[in-house]
């Protein structure tokens, strides 16, 4: 339930499950925005490459056969950063400089966080950030998270990647 999963979002960083929390967002970010995301490498994921996951180029072919997620994910690159810090607009503000002093050319960034964001003021930090840099930038907070999985009936992935609810 909502509870039980904003509980375990809540105490990632405590029970050490950061490297799963990271592997569910990815998971959660390929069923909801895109599905051509990198899986990131090494024992502690992504972090010397800035971006925690970013988009994969896909043929014309393919990408018309993806039914859900946003347009031109198959074709610009986008980039991911998933945070449990609780100082969710500091992280997410270093988290878009390293990401876009990359030079990489992303066209857009999302900042995934496992704290509640209120709304004004993740607006404020992205309307600043896209300023900033030129590029858009989301930020997908607690409530995003929760309404994904419980809302949209995702528990699977809390299931797989967070050890948290049951298999039915």
């Amino acid at each position: 339930d909502a509870i039980t999963l904003e509980y375990c979002l809540d105490t990632i960083t405590a029970r050490n499950q950061t490297h799963g929390f990271e592997i569910f967002c990815r998971k959660l970010c390929e069923r909801t925005i895109c599905p051509n995301l990198k899986p990131a490498t090494g024992p502690e994921g992504g972090g010397d490459s800035k971006a925690d996951t970013e988009t994969i180029p896909v043929a014309d072919e393919v990408a018309v056969l993806t039914y859900v997620g946003e347009p031109n994910a198959g074709k610009e690159r986008w980039a991911f950063a998933f945070s449990a810090k609780k100082t969710w607009a500091e992280k997410a503000r270093n988290d878009v400089a390293g990401i876009v002093n990359t030079q990489r050319g992303y066209h857009k960034i999302y900042c995934v966080t496992a704290r509640f964001a209120r709304a004004k003021d993740r607006a404020l930090v992205e309307d600043e950030l896209t300023k900033k840099y030129g590029v858009t930038i989301t930020i997908l907070d607690r409530s995003w998270i929760v309404e994904q999985v419980i809302g949209v009936d995702r528990r699977d992935l809390a299931f797989n990647y967070l050890d948290v609810g049951q298999e039915i």
